[in-house]
């Protein structure tokens, strides 16, 4: 079974939050000049409100494979799927008793198409962001390939080829897709590492910022949020809720971190946090939502310890929920003055 933390939520509060910080920062930036060009990697580098829109944008195609209209995705052909059978005899269907088939090979190649001009929309917007729309650009020639495989595949039944033949070139086929697929998915999490690199970036420069301005609540807010998110990467990043010896480790260490910022969120005061501007509802939330997170997290590496899935499986929901929820708390009180 997989479960994963969704990337669109995270990164889309990195971006709007960035907003108003780096927006903080721009009176005295703009009397800098820089003529490096954008790099994800360069912490140094200024970061115009107008790349975090990009960015924003980037974001939020970044996570439109893990959608619900992409679940249904063609994988490959399945040669049982059109064949009848009647006692020692195999005849050929016809496309009309196959219509599932289609219907997801069609809506597959619709949706690449989409994605590839949504991608392209973006990526042709300034500023330029070099690293980020090279990797967006390596996305869109790999998804055209994989377009024009799929196009190949319609063509093969369409024509009526696959009678013809007797399905010989399925296997060729289904061989030339997985190619293009990988490549795909490749090139898209090349994408997505960069995306969450800029993100890096980001929380490095709110981080600065907080301290700067002595909003100690927030900040503690914020580590917690980012080590949450780091568990979820950590822990939802693979296909499998099985882990070995390695990635336990790896968990441990996660879960740690979410446990040391808990604490420093656990103390928060009322007081201490009105004078940044939380209320004691968004106060009461947060306190209600993080210690939900730090229990079930901790609920969630027991299970994985002692092998149990069920446990594992409970606690992982009740993250993601949990981790929504203060996202979305947090997200409108670094909007606030």
């Amino acid at each position: 079974m997989k479960v994963k933390i969704t990337k669109l939520n995270k990164y889309v509060l990195i971006g709007i939050m960035a907003l108003l910080v780096i927006a903080g920062c721009d009176n005295k930036d703009n009397n800098k000049t820089n003529g490096n060009k954008a790099n994800t990697m360069n912490i140094k580098k200024d970061i115009s409100t107008e790349e975090i829109a990009k960015y924003n944008e980037y974001a939020k195609l970044s996570d439109v494979p893990n959608s619900e209209e992409w679940n249904i995705f063609f994988t490959e052909i399945k040669k049982e799927e059109f064949i009848n059978k009647t006692g020692e005899t195999e005849n050929i269907k016809n496309l009309s008793e196959a219509t599932a088939f289609m219907e997801s090979l069609d809506n597959s190649t619709n949706l690449i198409g989409e994605y590839i001009k949504e991608i392209t929309d973006v990526m042709q917007k300034s500023p330029k962001m070099e690293a980020i729309d090279k990797n967006a650009e390596n996305l869109i020639n790999s998804l055209v390939e994989e377009q024009k495989v799929l196009t190949e595949i319609n063509d093969y039944f369409e024509k009526g080829d696959y009678k013809t033949d007797k399905l010989a070139k399925v296997s060729e086929l289904n061989d030339k897709y997985k190619v293009v697929l990988q490549n795909r998915q490749e090139n898209s999490k090349i994408f997505s590492n960069s995306l969450r690199e800029f993100a890096q970036i980001i929380n490095q420069k709110m981080e600065k910022q907080l301290q700067k301005d002595g909003k100690t609540a927030k900040l503690n807010i914020l580590k917690f949020v980012n080590s949450v998110n780091k568990f979820g990467e950590t822990a939802f990043g693979k296909n499998n809720l099985n882990f070995d010896e390695t990635e336990v480790k790896a968990l441990e260490e996660a879960n740690n971190n979410v446990q040391k910022a808990y604490k420093a969120v656990s103390e928060m005061t009322l007081e201490n946090a009105k004078k940044e501007n939380i209320s004691e509802a968004d106060f009461k939330k947060i306190k209600e939502t993080s210690k939900i997170l730090s229990e079930n997290i901790q609920k969630m590496m027991t299970g994985v310890k002692n092998q149990n899935i069920q446990d594992v499986v409970m606690s992982a929901s009740n993250v993601l929920s949990a981790k929504t929820d203060l996202e979305n708390t947090f997200n409108v009180l670094m909007l606030q003055k």
